[in-house]
Parts: structure tokens; C-alpha cells; sequence
């Protein structure tokens, strides 16, 4: 004999739960019958099921809501890629607008991983850009002087008939304007290879004591002409493993630099030295040195310190730019001191490879190198 529970309508709409217990007194079977209404609890059902209805809506749109702000948070560090990503496209393409960098609010997670990466991206486009036209402006502003020179000889030599000596000295002035783009334009094609990355050097050995001096021996009659005295200490012997010819260039630009910035009658220290696993070569000179805030554009392509300088007489104002790529693709670099009205040093660092590459070369090379 086990409880039974049921459910009984006592008439209408009423309802009790009868909970009947059965158990045996003096041997006889009775029952305990125990009765509850259920009105109270229908009645808390019932509530319950309107309170559900009118919360399940409203928890949908809670949560729809929600999820909207949480979902527009997470993608807006999208939509400002997106915004600055067409930004930088027109001014990339109509020179418009200024850049400026996404915010980064959480740098540890992909988005703002991402945004850390569009930004450098972005910075390197306008650097880039920026760099570019700047060149542009530069390298037109310093064609168009030989290109009006000779539109103008030309202009004045065919304006009426001339002597032979008048035309003499008119191809003269193509010759010397059509050596200066010469110069420029194999310049601007050294430097363009130089930022693709595809300046290759021929590493061969060498005694760079020996190039620096045929490089001093070369400009010796330009300096005389001026009275300018090249001093040089290349006593010691160096062996190093290099391009003969970007060092002779490189040698080059700094000589003749020298000699037109410094005054007349003065002289041009060059010395080299082995110090602490480099090569340094020296130039020193008594010209009209330069300013401290120009010496950090010295470098820059076309950007002249001095007012009164006419151009660089190597390469049309690119002269030093290609001494740093020359200096870098031999993985040495340039440093520069100077005074106004004192002078300017010029310092070549160049690393000196492992002794026994120097030497580790064809024996037909190496004597006639030495020989």
C-alpha cells in the first residue's frame, strides 16, 4: 500500500489535490485523507505565465539592443580602417587631407593588433608619398635651370648668323649644361636603384689606400687651380674588400666638395686610419662650413646648406645622398661635424670584413692587386 495523490473538482471551478495515506488500526484498512485547494496555486501559475509573456519580449529586445552596442563597438575600429584606408587613397592619389593615426584602445587584441599594423602601414604610404613628391618638386626645380640654359643659347644662337668662334663658345655652354644632366640623371638612376634595395656592390679585394689615392691624384689639378693643397696621410696599408669603383665615387664626392667650399689658397686634410674593426677615412676641410640646423638634411636629396652654392658639381645636388647609399650598401655609414666659417669633417666608417675574407680570393686577382 503506497500514498496516492490526485487532483479533484469538489463542483465549479474549484479544485483541491487529495493526498491519500492508506493505514491498517486494530487490523482493520483505513485512509487518511488530506485535501488542499489549488487556487492558490493556479492562481501563482497563472501569474507567473502573464509575467513571462510580458518579459520574454522585452528580454528579446534587451538583449537585440545589447548585442547591437557590443557589435558596433567591436567593429568600429573596422569601420575607421575602412575610413582611414580611403582617406589615405585620396590623398595618395588627389593630395587631399591629412592623416592622422587610428586610436588604439586595446593594443593586445587582434582588432587593435590590426589597427597597430594599418598605422604603420599608413605612416610608412605618407612618408613615402610625401618623400616622393618633394623629390619630384626638387629634381624638376633643378632641371629646369640647364634646360633653360640651353633653351636660351639656343634661342640666341639661331636669333641671327654667327662668327664660328660665337659658336664655338656656344657648344661649349651645351657641352658644360649637357655633362650637368649627364650627371643628374645617372644620379637620380644610382639612387633609384639604391631604394629598391638593388645596389649591389662586386666585392673584390683591394688596398683602399691606394683608391683613395688615385681619387686625391684626380682632383689634384682642380685644387691647384685654386691653390688648394691636398694634405693626406695614406702611409698604411689597408686591405679591405669592397666596389672599387662606388668607393672611388664615393672618394670622389667628398674631394670635390672640399675643394669647391673651401677658400682659396687653403689646404684638404684626408687622412685613414684602422680603428676598432672599421675603416675611417677622414676629410677635412677650412671652407665656409655648415650651420648646426642644416646638418641633419645634409643628406637629403637636392637640399643645399649653402645659400650661394650653385649645385654640387659631382651629381646636380645629389652628391652626398649617393655617398650614404654607396656608404650603406658597404654596411659603413657617414658622419659629419662642422662650424660656420671653420670648416667641415667628413668621416667615412666602413667595416672591415673578416681577415680571411679579404684574402680569400683568385690567386690572378689577388697579384695583381698586390703587384
Amino acid at each position: 500500500m503506497h500514498p496516492t495523490f490526485q487532483v479533484a473538482d469538489i463542483g465549479g471551478e474549484q479544485s483541491v489535490r487529495v493526498a491519500v495515506i492508506p493505514f491498517e488500526q486494530a487490523n482493520q484498512r483505513r485512509f487518511l485523507a488530506v485535501a488542499i485547494p489549488t487556487f492558490g496555486t493556479n492562481r501563482v501559475l497563472d501569474t507567473f505565465g502573464r509575467i513571462v509573456l510580458i518579459l520574454f519580449p522585452i528580454s528579446l529586445l534587451l538583449t537585440a539592443g545589447i548585442s547591437m552596442i557590443y557589435v558596433g563597438r567591436s567593429l568600429a575600429p573596422i569601420t575607421d580602417l575602412t575610413r582611414h584606408a580611403a582617406s589615405m587613397a585620396k590623398r595618395v592619389t588627389q593630395s587631399q587631407g591629412f592623416w592622422e593615426p587610428l586610436p588604439v584602445t586595446t593594443p593586445h587584441d587582434e582588432l587593435g593588433q590590426l589597427a597597430e599594423t594599418f598605422n604603420d602601414l599608413f605612416r610608412g604610404v605618407d612618408s613615402a608619398v610625401r618623400q616622393l613628391r618633394q623629390f619630384v618638386t626638387d629634381a624638376s626645380h633643378e632641371l629646369r635651370t640647364p634646360i633653360a640654359v640651353l633653351h636660351g643659347e639656343t634661342e640666341l644662337l639661331l636669333s641671327k648668323p654667327r662668327t664660328a668662334e660665337e659658336y664655338q663658345k656656344t657648344l661649349a655652354v651645351f657641352d658644360d649644361e649637357l655633362k650637368k644632366l649627364t650627371r643628374m640623371v645617372e644620379g637620380l638612376f644610382t639612387l633609384s636603384i639604391a631604394d629598391a634595395g638593388q645596389l649591389h656592390v662586386e666585392t673584390e679585394p683591394l688596398y683602399i689606400n691606394e683608391v683613395l689615392e688615385e681619387a686625391c691624384a684626380l682632383v689634384s689639378s682642380r685644387g691647384k687651380r685654386k691653390g688648394i693643397a691636398i694634405l693626406r696621410q695614406l702611409d698604411q696599408e689597408l686591405p679591405y674588400t669592397g666596389d672599387e669603383a662606388f668607393l672611388h665615387q664615393l672618394f670622389l664626392i667628398f674631394l670635390d666638395n672640399a675643394i669647391k667650399y673651401s677658400p682659396d689658397r687653403s689646404a684638404i686634410h684626408v687622412t685613414l686610419e684602422q680603428f676598432d674593426g672599421a675603416v675611417r677615412v677622414r676629410f677635412q676641410d677650412h671652407g665656409i662650413g655648415i650651420s648646426a640646423e642644416h646638418l641633419p638634411f645634409i643628406f637629403e636629396r637636392f637640399y643645399r646648406a649653402a645659400p650661394s652654392a650653385a649645385g654640387d658639381s659631382q651629381s646636380g645636388g645629389l652628391g652626398l645622398a649617393i655617398a650614404q647609399a654607396i656608404a650603406r650598401a658597404h654596411d659603413g655609414a657617414i658622419e659629419c661635424t662642422s662650424r660656420v666659417g671653420v670648416g667641415s669633417i667628413f668621416t667615412v666608417i666602413l667595416p672591415l670584413p673578416p681577415r680571411g675574407e679579404i684574402y680569400a680570393t683568385e690567386p690572378s686577382k689577388q697579384k695583381s692587386i698586390i703587384g
